[in-house]
């Protein structure tokens, strides 16, 4: 059984057994993961998660300089 990861936030996506193409939308970054027998992985991220989540870590950076 093979374990599909969100290749952005390494989240649980799946355990499946005899995969040909599997894609499947992370639930919790909404990025689309793309897998296939010979393990070509193609990943779109979702543009405003990232600005979201740079913009989180800019805060907690100048939080901790102070």
């Amino acid at each position: 059984m093979e374990e599909f990861r969100c290749k952005f936030c390494r989240r649980l996506l799946a355990k499946v057994e005899n995969t040909g193409k599997v894609e499947i939308k992370c639930p919790k970054c909404k990025t689309l993961n793309l897998f296939s027998l010979n393990e070509i992985v193609v990943v779109q991220v979702d543009e405003e998660y990232l600005r979201r989540k740079f913009n989180k870590n800019k805060s907690l950076d100048a939080d901790q300089a102070v």
